[in-house]
């Protein structure tokens, strides 16, 4: 049976540094009158938004469908390695290493997510997860 988790929880403070920074973006439109900064607003907020609302499925198969919210969609197979990154950058913090590369993710129920992945790829090596706190 497929498995879906959707993206993890966005913070409040995600969404007020985002208020901020789009504030001062306005103000520097309507101070400087400058169409150019009303550019810079959106790249970033398109890509906050594409992150936030992600959705992941793990197929029966061992394959893991990433969904983006702009209904673009890649399969990743051959999945050998799942690390988690509490300091990798951004909101993406699980590295699923496979055959092509590797994917940053970021599901909202970390552990069942390794959980049933671990059900459906055998010979999993799974790291760091030990640091996630229930």
């Amino acid at each position: 049976m497929e498995q879906v988790f959707k993206t993890k929880w966005v913070p409040d403070w995600q969404y007020v540094g985002m208020g901020v920074a789009i504030l001062v973006v306005i103000v520097i439109f309507f101070w400087l009158q400058e169409w150019t900064a009303l550019g810079g607003l959106i790249v970033p907020l398109m890509l906050f938004y594409s992150q936030s609302k992600t959705i992941y499925t793990i197929k029966d198969s061992g394959v893991l469908e990433v969904k983006s919210v702009w209904g673009k969609r890649f399969c990743v197979d051959g999945i050998r390695n799942i690390t988690y990154q509490p300091h990798a950058l951004g909101m993406q913090k699980i590295k699923v290493e496979h055959a092509q590369g590797f994917v940053m993710i970021s599901p909202d129920r970390p552990l069942e997510f390794v959980e049933a992945l671990k059900k459906v790829c055998p010979g999993l090596s799974v790291e760091g997860f030990e640091l996630i706190k229930n």
